[in-house]
């Protein structure tokens, strides 16, 4: 029993580390001080990449880890991936050189997307049933938490130096020999890539509902902001308060699924693609705080009820070794929805002279309205089986 439970906290706390890049993000005006001493060319943009730079090698490597996994399996791929992870901490920590650093969080990128993919197919190799549906939730929960716990360190540690602020990747450690001590190394997980290779109508209905809620949640969360403190003359720290309940709904829902699916089965997905619905067409209509977080709790709840549920219906749905490229698939597609999100909210509402605070919650609510299209099909699809 012991050792089932180390296995758990194993698997889990890989999750940690997925949105870690986003760590350091309190730092960067004294990060800019320190890089700008050394190199007076360097501007503030080029040090914000810091922050976002890892996301285009996440993206990218969650495709790429596929090949990884075929040759060397799961356990050893997330291992390269932590410590990389860990490598890219230390290094920018000691060094003032800003291209020395954007290198290294060019490798925390890589890192992460190593293992992004593997810390969801991973559990269906050890779980099944209630118990692999509970995993997945707490998977999302644990990811949300990492994102929370990672920022709150790096913001304290600052104020010891900006580049303190590196240190908080030294989790990686006790995570690295936990899940080297903990996790087996299934022999036969070691395939050709073509075995695991699969491209159907449900990769593409899965990645389809996850390029919409990217872009409806990231959406939300970059218009908060602009549409209370610009528009309506509310105070930032509202928007703020408004953000935290994103995260802390998304963690409550994430240790709620396993019930969610247990009681609503299929219709998990409905509920929380009316969340989503409900929530961002709230911000169309009122400014009463109550009332907006109200739909930010709902917002924050279906992204991540969403998120679980495609990869719960993954897990489900596709044999064991289409799993993690399955998941890979439906990742990137996110990453894609995120990555266009500022494209599609902002710079198009731009080119077509549209207003630009209430309209990009108008374009999220029809979003999430094609989601339960895909939801229909998705449903469909399930019971062929």
């Amino acid at each position: 029993m012991p050792q089932q439970k180390n296995l758990k906290i194993a698997i889990l706390s890989i999750s940690i580390f997925l949105m870690s890049h986003l760590a350091i993000a309190p730092a960067i005006p004294k990060l800019y001080e320190l890089y700008h001493n050394n190199n007076e060319k360097l501007g503030l943009a080029s040090v914000e990449s810091l922050v976002t730079i890892p996301a285009l090698m996440i993206t990218i490597f969650v495709v790429l880890s596929n090949f990884i996994v075929a040759t060397i399996g799961k356990k050893y791929t997330t291992l390269i991936g932590l410590s990389l992870i860990f490598v890219s901490g230390i290094v920018s920590f000691f060094s003032a050189n800003f291209t020395i650093v954007f290198i290294c969080r060019l490798l925390l990128g890589i890192g992460i997307g190593l293992y992004n993919s593997i810390s969801i197919s991973i559990i269906s190799d050890y779980y099944y049933g209630y118990e692999r549906d509970n995993m997945i939730g707490y998977r999302t929960a644990f990811l949300n938490i990492g994102k929370a716990l990672t920022t709150f360190i790096s913001g304290y540690a600052i104020i010891f130096g900006p580049n303190y602020a590196f240190l908080v990747y030294l989790l990686v450690i006790p995570v690295f020999f936990m899940f080297n001590n903990y996790v087996p190394n299934k022999k036969e997980e070691a395939k050709t890539f073509k075995n695991n290779f699969i491209f159907n109508k449900k990769n593409i209905l899965t990645m389809l509902a996850t390029f919409l809620v990217g872009i409806s949640y990231i959406g939300v969360t970059i218009k908060i902001p602009t549409l209370l403190v610009t528009k309506h003359g509310l105070a930032t720290t509202t928007s703020s308060n408004l953000l935290t309940i994103l995260a802390l709904s998304g963690i409550l829902s994430g240790f709620l699924f396993g019930k969610f699916i247990k009681y609503f089965g299929d219709k998990t997905l409905l509920i929380m693609i009316s969340f989503m619905i409900f929530g961002n067409f709230i911000f169309t209509i009122t400014t009463n705080i109550i009332v907006l977080f109200i739909a930010s709790t709902l917002i924050g709840a279906s992204f991540v009820g969403t998120m679980s549920y495609i990869f719960y219906y993954i897990s489900k749905n596709f044999r064991k070794e289409h799993i993690n490229f399955s998941i890979s698939m439906a990742l990137t597609a996110g990453n894609i929805g995120v990555i266009l999100t500022p494209l599609i909210l902002t710079k198009l509402l731009e080119r077509l002279s549209l207003e630009l605070f209430v309209t990009p919650f108008y374009i999220t609510s029809a979003l999430s309205l094609c989601n339960i299209i895909i939801y229909y099909f998705l449903v469909k699809e399930n019971k062929k089986i």
